[in-house]
């Protein structure tokens, strides 16, 4: 009755010690489930830090676009109506050629190519030969645009 007790006891600790093996095997890098939860914490911890710094750094961000730019300089307030300042402007040739100047200078500055979305395809009418001589005049001039 040993003997079976024995052996009993010496295959639960080989089925013991070969799910401890698995484990360490599904745990990758780690030597233990108690490394893996403490490097489990620290990116946990990491994470929220930088998520606080990211929310910090959009709300600056939405703050001082929010804010009126020192560069920028309100329109000078005159009596004009919009009419009577592009009068003023047309008469000025001055004034003209440096906001034709700026214009080209931030055309120039941001070239792009504008995209083409949508739309319709447009197809050309099928040309169909109703005579043998037809057809013979297609292909002709068919093979003259090849060469």
């Amino acid at each position: 009755m040993d003997n079976t007790t024995t052996k009993t006891q010496v295959t639960a600790d080989t089925a013991e010690a070969e799910e401890k093996t698995q484990a360490a095997s599904g745990l990758g890098k780690f030597k233990d489930v108690d490394a893996l939860l403490e490097a489990y914490s620290s990116l946990e911890a990491e994470f929220t830090r930088r998520s606080q710094r990211l929310k910090e750094l959009e709300k600056a961000a939405k703050e001082e676009s929010a804010a009126p730019s020192e560069t920028q300089t309100p329109p000078p307030q005159s009596g004009l109506t919009g009419a009577q300042l592009l009068e003023a402007v047309e008469k000025d040739e001055e004034v003209k050629a440096k906001i034709i100047a700026e214009y080209l200078e931030n055309a120039a500055k941001n070239k792009s190519v504008p995209l083409i979305s949508g739309g319709v395809k447009v197809s050309a009418r099928r040309a169909t030969p109703a005579t043998v001589q037809e057809a013979g005049a297609l292909a002709q001039q068919f093979l003259n645009k090849r060469r």
